[in-house]
């Protein structure tokens, strides 16, 4: 430390502190911080995708309305679903979902006739010997549609078309 005498610059005499250099820890605690923000949201993003994927597989995001009857086990291979002109007259929505299951087709025939049947669906026909069941709601008789069972050796291919 120095000071001016008028003259020139002597030595003051006070002794000089010692100046640490500044901590540099707060910067490894934001990185450490931003790291794990980063692993969390990567981690948040893969668990949606993985649980989106299995729920449109399993029928869960599905063009048909809720309370319409779900084959347990059967995997959705195809889904259209069609809106305004190209539908039915009187309609405004056509679904198209084709679904795979590992079954017997009489097993899926009788799931369906049992719980198409119960609630707010009726069936209109049933002819098991070319596997079509017709249906509609009860609630809304224009919505109809009808299930279609196709044998595929060990499995069962179930293509359903629902008008509404």
């Amino acid at each position: 430390m120095w000071r001016w005498d008028g003259q020139r610059w002597v030595p003051s005499g006070a002794q000089m502190q010692q100046v640490r250099p500044a901590s540099r820890t707060w910067i490894w605690w934001a990185a450490g911080g931003c790291a794990l923000l980063l692993l969390i949201g990567i981690g948040g993003v893969v668990w949606g995708a993985i649980a989106l994927s299995n729920a449109a597989q399993h029928g869960t995001l599905t063009c048909l309305p809720s309370d319409f009857p779900s084959y347990p086990g059967a995997s959705v291979s195809r889904e259209y679903t069609y809106f305004g002109t190209g539908v039915t007259s009187g309609d405004t929505k056509e679904c198209q979902m084709t679904l795979q299951s590992s079954d017997a087709s009489s097993a899926v025939h009788d799931f369906y006739a049992s719980q198409l049947k119960s609630g707010d669906w009726t069936i209109t026909s049933d002819n098991t010997q070319t596997g079509v069941i017709r249906f509609h709601r009860v609630s809304r008789a224009a919505t109809v549609g009808e299930v279609l069972l196709l044998g595929r050796g060990q499995q069962t291919q179930i293509q359903i078309v629902l008008d509404s």
